[in-house]
């Protein structure tokens, strides 16, 4: 694992913000986040994408009730309840507490279990875009032994997610695919102009709050990967804001991602999951708060959208 990630921070210090790749969003908060050595230590500050640090005592009780408030949605999943308490086990071995991250990455990975079931899939190959702390991909690797990931993200973003990794799953084999070493890995870090030499095919791809904050041409270049390396059995869960204007004024659309007519949808709509949220977020590396309802509880920036299809490949 060391050697991924001194290779990664190698990528970091030639070119951490990749310029094609680096929407006006991440050109400001890319340049926040904090990865620094001090010693043997390797310090990580996440700045602009959620982490799972120990919330303090008043916090606890926050996240619980926030929880509560899902109860009609969650009690729905079948899968939930046990893959709750596997979130709960990788929390605390990446010595972090449950909040608002944790909860929605057991949701997203509740929602792909119960379709799965339903369809008879046995994903096996999986792509996680912008997975940012990188706590979903690893939850997954627990929730399916075996299963293979290809984690692309910008590059100071991807030691954050080998460093997860690293600690939550320190038997699985780990490459950076420019490296030319990704062959038989269990996780293989993958740098957003480097997609098109994935040489497999994507049994499910998955994107969580990070599209709304890309430009469009990284938003193409996703889909147009995706459907090249669509079958029958392919996924693509995708959970983003509706609108988001990011800093630059750029407007990035749901509804304008390039979905096609052909593309067969199964979930299509407002996300369930994604409404709220309990709790002072305000700060730089959480979520802004559109305003207090009631003390504590928080509408998200706008209404977040979640759709399960398969991509149509292309012709």
């Amino acid at each position: 694992m060391n050697h991924v990630i001194e290779m990664l921070l190698e990528m970091v210090e030639a070119d951490p913000l990749p310029a094609a790749h680096t929407s006006s969003h991440w050109q400001r908060y890319g340049r926040e986040t904090l990865i620094e050595r001090r010693g043997e230590q390797l310090v990580l500050r996440p700045v602009g994408f959620e982490g799972i640090m120990r919330p303090q005592f008043g916090g606890v009780i926050l996240h619980w009730v926030e929880r509560l408030t899902y109860r009609s949605v969650t009690s729905q999943l079948k899968s939930y309840a046990p893959i709750w308490r596997m979130s709960k086990q990788l929390a605390r071995d990446l010595s972090g507490g449950v909040n608002f991250y944790v909860f929605k990455s057991t949701c997203a990975l509740a929602v792909l279990a119960e379709h799965w079931a339903a369809y008879r899939l046995s994903p096996r190959t999986l792509a996680l875009i912008g997975d940012g702390y990188g706590f979903l991909g690893a939850l997954i690797r627990r929730w399916q032994p075996g299963s293979r990931l290809y984690c692309i993200d910008l590059p100071k973003m991807l030691v954050f997610q080998a460093n997860t990794h690293g600690k939550a799953d320190p038997g699985a084999r780990m490459s950076v695919l420019s490296a030319n070493d990704s062959e038989g890995a269990d996780i293989t870090f993958v740098l957003p102009q480097d997609i098109e030499r994935i040489p497999d095919e994507i049994d499910c791809a998955i994107n969580i709050a990070s599209m709304q904050e890309m430009n469009e041409f990284s938003i193409a270049s996703y889909f147009t990967f995706l459907r090249r390396r669509s079958t029958t059995h392919s996924r693509f869960y995708c959970v983003n804001r509706l609108r988001k204007e990011l800093p630059g004024g750029e407007i990035a659309s749901f509804a304008g991602y390039p979905w096609q007519e052909d593309d067969e949808v199964f979930i299509n709509g407002p996300c369930p999951y994604y409404t709220h949220f309990l709790g002072d977020y305000t700060l730089p590396n959480g979520p802004r708060a559109l305003g207090m309802r009631v003390p504590f509880v928080n509408s998200f920036d706008g209404i977040h959208m979640h759709r399960l299809a398969r991509l149509a490949p292309v012709s």
